[in-house]
């Protein structure tokens, strides 16, 4: 077992766990907008709501996914 393999194992654990965190709030703040907006058009409730909702959604998730990839460190290299 290695002590510093552990440690950088627990911080990497650690900001990606922070990460999925802050993007579930997003999402749930998007999911309360859209709902939001949506409810001031009754008849159009759904199609109001996709839109609204996905619009949303798409950046959040890309957005996500490059933080994920900046969160994650590079690959140590061996120096033989």
């Amino acid at each position: 077992m290695d002590p510093v393999g552990d440690v950088n194992a627990a911080k990497l654990n650690a900001r990606h766990w922070l990460l999925v965190i802050i993007l579930d709030v997003l999402v749930l703040a998007e999911l309360t907008a859209a709902m939001y907006v949506a409810a001031a058009h009754p008849d159009n409730f759904t199609p109001v709501f996709m839109k609204t909702f996905f619009a949303m959604l798409l950046p959040t998730l890309l957005l996500g996914l490059l933080a994920k990839r900046m969160v994650r460190t590079p690959p140590e290299r061996i120096n033989s």
